[in-house]
């Protein structure tokens, strides 16, 4: 597939995010490290508790564009890494209010009229018991992004079409949680994506290569 025939349109995506029966969780495996670290103690007698994030999408010179964060490196959690904007709920808040809290918190996303296409299968988070639910929205682009100072070192903005491409996928030996083990993930721009966000990215990946075949 060359690359005009990789661009993709908001028709591939609405069409992806509407695929029935479509199996989340398999395409998810794809990028799931086959260790996810620990649970904490005394997880397995309460439920996880629930975090929310969103994937906007929007078009810029032709392509559909994904802004990720670069979290700080002094962050006590999830330090340095690529993630999707997101959190947990504050009380009183749908998942999909959190999503969109957090982004504009997070990169300053304010944009009108957007158009929700729907959620991506629940990822489970191991390490901090936790089930992660992505929101998935196409809407205008932004007219400036801004990282919050505190959390986001970066914010990158990733062609979505990027993720597609083969060779864009990896290997790698991490160490986490005192052990050394083997990590699928996503070269986004040189930056190293793996864990729950590759997982989710994951499935919006194989429903796009669904809809176009």
């Amino acid at each position: 597939m060359n690359e005009n025939d990789q661009r993709l349109a908001p028709a591939d995506l609405r069409a992806a995010m509407a695929l029935p029966g479509f199996d989340g969780r398999a395409a998810q495996r794809v990028l799931e490290p086959v260790w996810r670290g620990p649970r904490p103690p005394g997880a397995e007698a309460q439920p996880p508790r629930d975090a929310a994030a969103l994937a906007y999408l929007y078009e810029a010179d032709g392509r559909l564009q994904l802004p990720l964060t670069v979290r700080r490196a002094d962050l006590r959690t999830h330090k340095g890494q690529v993630s999707l904007p997101g959190g947990r709920p504050e009380p009183g808040e749908t998942l999909v209010q959190t999503a969109w809290r957090e982004a504009q918190e997070e990169i300053a996303l304010d944009v009108a009229a957007p158009e929700q296409l729907g959620v991506l299968a629940p990822v489970p988070i191991a390490v901090s018991h936790t089930t992660l639910h992505v929101h998935v929205a196409l809407g205008p682009a932004p007219a400036q992004l801004v990282p919050q100072p505190s959390e986001v070192a970066r914010i990158v903005v990733v062609p979505l079409e990027d993720l597609l491409q083969p060779g864009n996928l990896g290997q790698r030996v991490i160490e986490t949680h005192g052990r050394e083990i083997e990590v699928p993930w996503f070269d986004v721009g040189g930056l190293f994506l793996w864990g729950a966000t590759a997982m989710a990215l994951s499935e919006l990946v194989e429903r796009l290569r669904q809809v176009r075949g």
